[in-house]
């Protein structure tokens, strides 16, 4: 329940961004990128381009778009 940190670049000792939201969706724009024993995705809000950052995959799930 405390949101997942994007990041401003792939690794823990990038700072945080902003914070996402529990059932935020985001899409896949870069990737994947390993540092600090994690693997980073650069994420991206559909709804709005600056709410983008690198977020680690074990914090992730895979959502399939409704057909």
């Amino acid at each position: 329940g405390d949101g997942l940190r994007l990041r401003s670049g792939p690794g823990t000792a990038n700072p945080p961004r902003f914070l996402g939201y529990e059932a935020e969706v985001f899409r896949v724009q870069d990737g994947p990128t390993f540092a600090d024993g994690f693997t980073w995705w650069f994420l991206e809000a559909p709804y709005d381009p600056n709410r983008a950052g690198w977020a680690a995959a074990t914090y992730l799930a895979v959502v399939t778009p409704p057909q």
